[in-house]
């Protein structure tokens, strides 16, 4: 029987992207717990609650060299990816490296080599996941499209304080990595 491909998103489901700009706001004298968030897209909730100015600090942030290196693993994630390793699953990053950001991709392979280093050989760097082959993808993003139908199932890592959206798959922490097992385990996505 073939051995189940999981494909983790970075930024969002490894690396805490989001926590990083919280450490902007905070510089900025703001208070990201004040932050309602409504959208994905984080950059226009900072907007409509801090300013333009807020955004432009936080893209200056994140397109800085050395950004991507930097970021702190969300809790719970390397005990999460040690478990469904050990539970015999094959386990890749799959993670879209930034043009805007001359040092993102190999801050990225810098950043698993460091924190998973049992991941370290499985790094796929793609702007289109659709067009990488897999069972299943965690991804933060609600939506993922591309050139190509893809063979994996999404389950968000819905960590932001807007929660899943209507008949979405998702997980909220890495607490509920048995989940991903499940799901794996049970046939609910196909090998």
């Amino acid at each position: 029987m073939a051995r189940h491909l999981l494909l983790l998103d970075q930024d969002g489901v490894l690396a805490d992207f989001d926590g990083a700009l919280d450490e902007v706001l905070r510089d900025l004298g703001h208070d990201p717990t004040l932050l309602e968030r409504t959208a994905w897209d984080y950059a226009k909730d900072v907007e409509r609650h801090f300013g333009i100015d807020a955004v432009r600090a936080l893209d200056d942030a994140w397109r800085a060299p050395g950004f991507f290196k930097r970021l702190d693993v969300i809790d719970g994630a390397i005990e999460a990816v040690e478990e469904l390793l050990a539970l015999g699953f094959d386990v890749a990053v799959c993670t879209a490296p930034s043009s805007e950001n001359p040092t993102c991709a190999s801050d990225k392979l810098w950043w698993v080599d460091h924190h998973f280093p049992s991941l370290a050989g499985n790094v796929v760097l793609a702007t289109d996941k659709t067009l990488v082959h897999g069972d299943l993808l965690i991804d933060d993003r609600p939506w993922i499209s591309g050139l190509r139908r893809p063979t994996w199932q999404h389950l968000r890592f819905a960590t932001k304080d807007e929660g899943p959206f209507a008949d979405e798959l998702s997980i909220d922490s890495w607490s509920e990595w048995r989940t991903v097992a499940d799901l794996l385990d049970t046939g609910l996505v196909a090998a």
